[in-house]
């Protein structure tokens, strides 16, 4: 009986523990999130800073969601929650226009921001059910928000060459090394086998340049979904077999 009633009290010490973590992963990104789009909307009444640039800060603070993700949620019940909010408060803000406060009025690009929290909706779930490695969506999730967001900034900065409608061939090039840092940090992280392999230098540069293509080429916004998506995609199918 002893035993018995020392496996209840630790299964639900276990239990307590992870409602815990979940429920402090939430508080945790609601807060988090709360401080980027306010930090943006702040800098978006400034005069220093222009409308891509609020979006660009934006969209590269709130993919750091992801190691809050990793670090407190172990239930995709909860995990969920977050992306799937964002993604009803989003279609909100973009179809009564509220999403034009950052200063862009063209609908279409607006719908990026729908399309944002659907891909992390999409890497979560693949992450979760183990249909994709956790560190394969990370990368995906890392694409979509520093290789994407630092390929607008650099590029519209200092990009002279056009490739496709306001995209730039140096912004293309800031998203393949972008990306090359973030494959290799996730590699080492996570301890992918056969790491500085030939072949792991291959998929490296392979990944990365599909990765740079799609943000490039991709019309109608929708890069948020292919971006993040292909990557993590490319990523299972190349590093995952090393």
């Amino acid at each position: 009986m002893s035993g018995n009633l020392c496996q209840y009290l630790e299964k639900r010490h276990i239990l307590t523990y992870i409602l815990e973590m979940n429920s402090l992963g939430l508080l945790f990104s609601f807060a988090f999130i709360a401080v980027v789009i306010g930090s943006g909307f702040l800098l978006s009444r400034s005069q220093k800073y222009s409308s891509e640039s609020v979006r660009k800060f934006i969209h590269i603070g709130v993919s750091n969601w992801w190691f809050i993700l990793i670090a407190f949620f172990d239930s995709l019940a909860y995990a969920v929650i977050g992306p799937i909010l964002f993604i009803i408060a989003n279609a909100i803000a973009v179809s009564t226009g509220l999403a034009n406060v950052l200063g862009i009025k063209d609908k279409v690009r607006n719908l990026g921001l729908v399309y944002f929290p659907i891909s992390l909706l999409i890497l979560v779930l693949a992450g979760f059910s183990q249909t994709v490695p956790m560190w394969a969506c990370g990368m995906g999730a890392m694409a979509m928000g520093y290789g994407d967001g630092m390929a607008a900034l650099l590029g519209k900065r200092y990009g002279k060459r056009k490739i496709r409608g306001g995209k730039t061939l140096e912004g293309t090039l800031v998203m393949f090394v972008v990306m090359i840092l973030v494959i290799t940090v996730f590699s080492l992280y996570y301890g992918i086998d056969s790491l500085w392999s030939v072949t792991w230098w291959i998929f490296l540069f392979l990944i990365a340049a599909v990765a740079a293509l799609l943000e490039a080429y991709t019309p109608y916004g929708l890069d948020n979904l292919t971006v993040p998506v292909g990557t993590a995609l490319l990523a299972y199918w190349g590093l995952g077999i090393l």
